[in-house]
């Protein structure tokens, strides 16, 4: 009985923290500086509040341990980046369904590596997701165009996106590995610490705009650093270090829906009837994992 509540707990924690961070990607298009900046500050906002709560948390991480750690943000700082590189080198469709396939790889790392037997019902629910990810991608692709509608180089840009998919199941797979074992606190903290030398690197090395110009500016990176970072990062890495892999992936799915519904509200981007379609797949996958799961 008290597995079954710290699991529904951590399926919560999971599908609040994909809810949060649905708000990275308006966040970012309302941002005065570069992509990569302003994940640069959303990591550096994060960081002392990080840092207090891993101070106070308990077990401390081993050496080995926060190494492992330290790998797994710089994965999750590349995943971010190469996410804003892709979307300049191919289409907003395939930059987006490639990224998408994170549960994919993540449920494919979790039975060769974690063997975690995957049931028949956990599978189909992730298939529809799966699907219903695909559609809502495809259909905002249509209606939202993008920087990157015939590029000449689009290969790269799907091979970008790919190696970013692949890094962001990386990382859940590190969460996943140490997260009954490490502290909350200290997963985020160095996880955030790595992710921002990578934002660092990738945001000087392309000569963005670094500093935002006024108060709204600097209210958005802030706003990402404590809701998005501490608050929806901190939450998914809760919820991925004690659910299944499979499980807590295909909840992350709730972050497209959320940004989607969101770019409706503020920008007037507005659902198709195929965009509505894919979104009740991923709410109807959602709930065929988390009741196969009960």
């Amino acid at each position: 009985m008290a597995d079954h509540s710290g699991q529904g707990k951590a399926a919560l924690a999971a599908l609040t923290g994909a809810s949060l961070i649905g708000l990275a990607p308006i966040a970012i298009r309302l941002s005065e500086v570069g992509p990569n900046a302003t994940n640069l500050w959303r990591f550096l906002f994060a960081l002392p509040i990080l840092a207090v709560w891993a101070g106070m948390s308990r077990p401390i991480p081993s050496q080995r341990q926060t190494l492992w750690l330290v790998l797994g943000g710089l994965l999750f700082g590349l995943e971010i980046s190469l996410w804003a590189i892709a979307l300049n080198l191919t289409t907003v469709t395939n930059a987006t369904l490639l990224v998408n396939l994170t549960p994919v790889f993540a449920a494919l790392f979790g039975w060769i590596w974690l063997k975690e037997r995957l049931s028949t019902p956990i599978l189909a629910g992730g298939a529809v997701a799966l699907a219903g990810a695909v559609t809502l991608a495809l259909a905002r692709a249509q209606t939202g165009g993008g920087p990157a509608e015939a590029p000449e180089h689009g290969w790269i840009g799907d091979s970008i996106s790919l190696l970013g998919a692949l890094f962001y199941a990386g990382y859940l797979m590190i969460v996943r590995a140490l997260g009954k074992n490490v502290s909350v606190g200290a997963v985020m903290f160095w996880a955030t610490l790595a992710a921002a030398c990578v934002a660092a690197v990738i945001s000087f090395a392309m000569g963005e705009t670094t500093l935002p110009q006024t108060w709204v500016g600097w209210a958005i990176v802030i706003g990402l650093g404590l809701f998005v970072q501490v608050g929806g990062q901190g939450l998914i890495a809760y919820g991925v270090g004690r659910l299944p892999i499979v499980v807590s992936t295909v909840l992350l799915w709730m972050q497209p829906l959320v940004a989607a519904a969101l770019s409706w509200a503020l920008f007037d981007e507005a659902l198709s009837a195929v965009a509505l379609f894919g979104a009740a797949l991923v709410l109807t996958g959602i709930y065929v994992v988390q009741r196969s799961r009960q």
